[in-house]
């Protein structure tokens, strides 16, 4: 299916009415105090990659996913790709000891099943790009995002500040019959919240409608999301663990089309750029707990079961 990026005249009203509240509450921050906790309300889209490509991305091997695995894959995979994880949603009441954030936009880019153990078969994340932007960014609050993405750098995933399309919700309705929704993502290399030019090249967008034939089925999207991430020092990792069990979670299969930009005029590398058509995705609120860094080994060991159901 072909989809249009046109602004339509009733949107605000539309998404008031289809919508609802972005915001879903934090149930885990209460049993881990001291860990960093948040409600995730996002969307991601899992594209086929040539191979070869991808790894030219990645530091370390790629690990064949399970293609024959018709619980992960009931339809297969395009043959000679890999997987690349697009993501982008919105961030709700996020905690760490007594450190609070109301909300933030964030998304991400990340190749799944990297062999960072080098033993063929323990999947981890590596990250392409990671993002955050103030809510409602408008008037400057693109900038709000500069602090949590200096603390995140630090802290072992580098993360650059975006301007978001919607700036105060997971995605945004433009059509209805079927029901088609946007979110795009931009990064932010000059903000001006005042007057004057801004730099900020495109990094990707997605265009997306509820599909009753699904190219993954859930558990796919459970496994990608709950690799441990390998962290920019590549010594360590971390478990950022996603559960879609409360009633609030509304989990929705996808289907759409993602456009990645690359060079000159996008922020993201050559190999993935383009428009993937007819492509698989996954809407969810979900409850994350991310650890503290660990070793690699320690963060395959721990990665909890429960979560990749």
């Amino acid at each position: 299916m072909q989809f249009s990026l046109q602004s339509i005249g009733f949107l605000g009203l539309f998404a008031s009415l289809v919508l609802g509240n972005p915001e879903c509450p934090n149930t885990l921050a209460f049993y881990n105090p001291n860990l960093r906790t948040t409600c995730y309300n996002a969307t991601w889209f899992i594209l086929p990659v040539p191979e070869a490509s991808v790894q030219s991305l990645v530091p370390y091997p790629l690990i064949t996913p399970p293609f024959s695995d018709k619980s992960l894959f009931p339809t297969g995979f395009p043959p000679n790709t890999h997987p690349v994880v697009v993501s982008t949603g919105y961030q709700n009441d996020i905690r760490m000891g007594p450190l609070e954030i109301e909300a933030l936009l964030g998304a991400s880019v990340y190749v799944p099943y990297t062999d960072r153990l080098g033993d063929g078969k323990t999947p981890f994340q590596y990250a392409v790009q990671n993002y955050i932007g103030g809510v409602g960014g408008v008037d400057g609050k693109d900038t709000q995002a500069l602090v949590p993405s200096l603390v995140g750098t630090l802290g072992g995933s580098t993360i650059f500040v975006a301007s978001f399309d919607p700036n105060n919700d997971a995605y945004a309705p433009i059509a209805s019959n079927p029901t088609i929704y946007t979110a795009r993502v931009k990064q932010v290399i000059i903000p001006n919240p005042i007057s004057g030019p801004e730099v900020k090249p495109e990094a990707f967008d997605l265009a997306f409608s509820s599909t009753q034939t699904p190219l993954y089925t859930e558990k796919t999207f459970h496994t990608f999301i709950n690799q441990p991430q390998i962290l920019n020092n590549e010594l360590l990792c971390q478990r950022n663990t996603y559960y879609f069990n409360e009633t609030f979670a509304e989990p929705k299969l996808r289907t759409g089309n993602v456009t990645v930009y690359g060079p000159p005029a996008g922020a993201l590398p050559t190999k993935l750029a383009g428009r993937y058509v007819g492509e698989g995705g996954y809407s969810a609120s979900g409850q994350m707990v991310g650890y503290n860094q660990e070793s690699c080994t320690s963060a395959a060991a721990n990665t909890d079961p429960k979560a990749l159901q």
